[in-house]
């Protein structure tokens, strides 16, 4: 799904005007409302942390001797248990130490924000929906469409979760897979 798409089926939900081939998004704004809606829902979303945007990484310092922390990831986490290093002014910081300062890399789980367009169809759908469903209860509140959409979520939602599960290599004895899992039941 393209994102271009994506704003048309929120316009739509909200009985507006989808865009055409011509209509720049930034130009319109009930687009840029709209734009608004799913940018929110993206990052909501893909902070959980899915298959496809789910990465170990080791992060290396600078010359400064500073790790900074691009823009582009949601959420890091050392990935040893017993670590000390937090993120700190879009930078690690060890907490131990107290200092910004590292000399070597540190291996990191990281939740990456990626561009809509580049989202698997049953993620973005499911983006989709929850934008939509804020939109059209912020801008139309009717009680009985909002319950419909509500669904609409919810259905998305299992679907996304459980695409997302069987594309994970693992199985319920590994404690990742598990933990992954258990972790997805509350969005």
């Amino acid at each position: 799904m393209q994102e271009r798409e994506a704003i048309n089926e929120i316009l739509v939900n909200i009985n507006e005007l989808p865009l055409d081939d011509t209509d720049v998004i930034e130009d319109v704004n009930i687009a840029i409302v709209a734009n608004k809606f799913l940018t929110v829902a993206k990052k909501e979303i893909l902070s959980y942390g899915w298959d496809f945007n789910s990465l170990t990484l080791t992060l290396y310092p600078n010359t400064s001797g500073y790790i900074v922390v691009p823009d582009s990831i949601l959420s890091l986490d050392p990935s040893t248990d017993t670590s000390t290093i937090i993120v700190r002014d879009y930078k690690l910081y060890d907490k131990s130490e107290q200092t910004f300062i590292f000399e070597d890399g540190v291996e990191c789980d990281i939740v990456d924000d990626i561009a809509f367009d580049d989202i698997p169809f049953v993620v973005a759908n499911y983006i989709v929906k929850s934008a939509l469903l804020n939109a059209y209860s912020n801008v139309i509140g009717d009680t009985n469409g909002i319950e419909i959409r509500a669904r609409l979520v919810s259905n998305a939602k299992i679907e996304a979760m459980r695409e997302d599960a069987n594309k994970i290599n693992g199985n319920v004895l590994t404690n990742t897979f598990a933990t992954t899992l258990l972790d997805r039941t509350s969005l």
